[in-house]
C-alpha cells in the first residue's frame, strides 16, 4: 500500500494516506479525527463541502438531542447498530467538539441541541473546515468517486479527467438520496454492486404523506397547522403538530410514524393514521363543557377548543349522526381515522433508509468484501427521527470509522 510523505523536508514523517469521499457531517468528522495522524484527503463532488449541512440548518440547526431515559441508542434502528458509535461519540462529546471549534451549543426546552444565538450553520461549517485545514487535511471539491478498484485504490473524476488514486484506507460517506439538489442523490450504488456488495432501494423517512383531501377542504385549510394533537399508527404514537398541505400532511408529529407506515406500505397493507385532536381530555370532560348547548359547529368549537380547520377535519372524517350526538362526537375527535395514500417521494424526504446493506459491514464499519474501505453516514441502512438525531448519527458513524482506522494503525484512541 502506498505511503505518501506529508512534506518534503528531511524531517518529514511518512503518514498513512486516507481518502475520504463525501464532505457531509460523517465525512467531515472522519477527516477531523484522522487528520493529526494521517495524510487525509477529503473529496466532495459539489463545489463546496457541507451543502446538505447548510440546507438542514435553514430552519434552525439541530446538532443533537438530549437522550431519552431509555438511552440515546434506543432512538436508532435497527436496534444495536449505533451502540458502539454512540457510546464514544455521545452528546457530551459533540458538545465538547463544538466548544473546541468555538461554537457553543445549548439545549432547548424540547431537548433539541442548537448552536448558541448568533452562530449560524455557515459559521459552524466554516469552523470545521478551518480546523481541518489547520490539522493538515487537504480538501478537494468538484471531484467525484467513479469506482473503487481494490481495497486500497479507486478512480475519481476531476475536471473531466479520470484519475487513479491509491491509499492505505478509503472512507465513503456518500450520503443517502434525500435532497438531491445538494448532491445527495444516491447514484453511487453501482460502485458497490460491481463488487457484489448488496445495496437496498432508497425509501423516504421523516417525510410527509399523501392524502386525498376534498378540493373544498384544501382551498380553505391548506397551510394551517393542527396543534397539540396525537397521531397514532399501530402501536406507535407521537404528539405535537402537523401541517395540512395540498397533498396531505407534513410535520414533526408525523415523522416518527413514517417507519410504521413504510412497513405497512411494503407489506401491501392499507395505510391509516389515527388522530386525537384533544389528547389531554376524555370525551366526558369535553361533553361537560358543552352543557345544554346544541350540537352545532360554533358550540363545538367553543366548548371543545377546536380551531375552525380542526373542526372541519373532524366533520370530514365523521358521519352526520355522530356529529349530531355530542358524546359520540367527543369520542370521535379523539380517534379520527385518516386513510393515507402513500409516502411523499424520496427527493422530498428529510432523510432516507436503504443504501448500503448493514450485513455487508463489519462492526468497525469496514466492508467485509473490501476490508480497507469504511462506510459512514446516511449511505448506510439505518434510521432515526429528525430533530438532531440524524446529524448526530452521521457524526457518530464518521467518528467510529475514524477510530477504527486508528485502531488498525495501532494509534491510541482519541475522541
Amino acid at each position: 500500500m502506498q505511503k505518501i510523505p506529508q512534506n518534503s523536508d528531511n524531517n518529514s514523517v511518512i503518514k498513512p494516506k486516507v481518502l475520504i469521499f463525501g464532505a457531509g457531517p460523517a465525512g467531515l468528522r472522519t477527516a477531523w479525527v484522522l487528520a493529526p495522524f494521517c495524510d487525509v484527503h477529503l473529496f466532495e463532488k459539489e463545489s463546496m463541502p457541507g451543502r446538505k449541512f447548510m440546507v438542514a440548518g435553514k430552519g434552525g440547526l439541530n446538532l443533537s438531542h438530549s437522550p431519552p431515559s431509555s438511552g440515546m441508542a434506543s432512538v436508532y434502528s435497527p436496534p444495536g447498530f449505533m451502540n458502539a458509535a454512540l457510546e464514544v461519540f455521545s452528546v457530551k462529546a459533540l458538545q465538547d467538539w463544538m466548544n473546541e471549534l468555538g461554537a457553543g451549543v445549548f439545549t432547548g426546552s424540547s431537548g433539541k441541541i442548537f448552536p448558541e444565538k448568533g452562530i449560524t450553520p455557515r459559521m459552524i461549517l466554516q469552523a470545521i473546515i478551518t480546523s481541518l485545514e489547520e490539522r493538515g487535511c487537504t480538501i478537494h471539491t468538484a471531484c467525484s468517486l467513479q469506482s473503487i478498484d481494490t481495497a486500497d485504490s479507486c478512480t475519481i473524476l476531476q475536471n473531466g479527467v479520470k484519475v487513479k488514486l491509491s491509499a492505505d484506507y478509503i472512507v465513503v460517506a456518500l450520503g443517502g438520496a434525500s435532497w438531491p439538489q445538494t448532491g445527495s442523490d444516491g447514484k453511487w450504488t453501482g460502485i458497490f454492486r460491481s463488487h457484489s456488495i448488496k445495496t437496498l432501494p432508497f425509501r423516504p423517512s421523516n417525510c410527509g404523506v399523501n392524502i386525498s383531501w376534498p378540493e373544498n377542504f384544501v382551498q380553505h385549510h391548506a397551510g394551517k397547522p393542527l396543534k397539540n394533537i396525537r397521531l397514532s399508527c399501530g402501536e406507535k404514537s407521537s404528539a405535537g403538530e402537523v401541517l395540512i398541505t395540498r397533498y396531505g400532511l407534513e410535520g414533526y408529529a408525523l415523522y416518527p410514524l413514517i417507519p410504521s407506515l413504510r412497513r405497512m406500505e411494503e407489506e401491501g397493507m392499507p395505510l391509516q393514521l389515527i388522530i386525537d385532536l384533544k389528547p389531554v381530555n376524555d370525551p366526558l370532560q369535553l361533553v361537560s363543557r358543552l352543557g345544554l348547548k346544541q350540537a352545532e359547529s360554533g358550540n363545538y368549537r367553543q366548548a371543545f377548543g377546536l380551531q375552525p380547520h380542526s373542526l372541519a377535519l373532524a366533520k370530514l372524517l365523521t358521519e352526520k349522526n355522530t356529529f349530531e350526538n355530542p358524546l359520540l362526537f367527543a369520542g370521535a375527535i379523539k380517534s379520527l381515522s385518516l386513510q393515507v395514500l402513500s409516502l411523499r417521494p424520496v427527493e422530498e424526504a428529510i432523510s432516507t433508509v436503504g443504501g448500503l446493506a448493514l450485513e455487508e459491514v463489519n462492526s468497525d464499519l469496514s466492508l467485509k468484501k473490501l476490508p480497507g474501505v469504511y462506510a459512514a453516514g446516511e449511505m448506510l441502512d439505518w434510521d432515526a427521527p429528525t430533530g438532531g438525531w440524524l446529524i448526530h448519527g452521521c457524526f457518530a458513524t464518521g467518528n467510529h470509522a475514524a477510530l477504527s482506522i486508528l485502531k488498525r494503525l495501532g494509534i491510541p484512541p482519541v475522541v
